[in-house]
């Protein structure tokens, strides 16, 4: 498949996701209509939709339609599951900045600001950030790095899988090499 079949299909795929999202947010704003009419209309939705969605979902269509969560944290949001929830945690307002690539100060161990998306934040660092349900300034980031040491990253030596000696090379049991990895050995003697 050439790359101009894939981008095309990529292009097509985001398309109809997007207007998917979208259609599960004017969905959920249904739900919310129907349940602030009547609560007992959240029974009815489970019961009559249960093959398709289940139970556990509803609270997440129920926040998204209220605009408490964001409707890319109802599929995941971000791989760190840690950090998903940190963002759940904090206002609407605040989940659109985060994806829509928003930068928020961060305070580093040596004491400069940058600028940092918490999308590409590290989990730490988006705690550091993030609140509960507010975003740290500067100063209480301080406090927050007082009561809650930077860990210092060890860096650890690798131990090889094999050594080099007198120009001969010596293989450790169980040693298993790609061609890239040995080419890149054969060099280096």
């Amino acid at each position: 498949m050439s790359k101009m079949v894939v981008a095309r299909d990529v292009k097509k795929f985001r398309e109809v996701f997007i207007k998917g999202i979208e259609g599960i947010v004017t969905a959920a704003e249904i739900y919310v209509a129907s349940i602030d009419e009547n609560p007992h209309n959240a029974e009815v939705f489970k019961k009559e939709l249960g093959d398709w969605i289940p139970a556990s979902a509803w609270s997440g269509f129920e926040a998204v339609g209220r605009k408490w969560m964001h409707p890319k944290l109802l599929m995941g949001g971000m791989a760190d599951r840690k950090k998903n929830t940190i963002v759940k945690r904090l206002p609407y307002s605040v989940q659109e900045q985060v994806f829509n690539g928003g930068r928020f100060e961060y305070l580093t161990k040596d004491g400069r600001t940058l600028k940092v998306a918490i999308l590409e934040a590290t989990h730490d660092q988006a705690e550091q950030i993030c609140d509960g349900g507010t975003i740290r300034n500067i100063s209480a980031q301080k406090a927050y790095q007082e009561r809650n040491p930077i860990k210092e990253v060890e860096a650890k030596a690798e131990i090889l899988p094999y050594t080099i000696l007198g120009g001969k090379i010596t293989f450790r049991r169980g040693t298993v090499m790609t061609k890239r990895e040995l080419k890149r050995l054969m060099e280096a003697i």
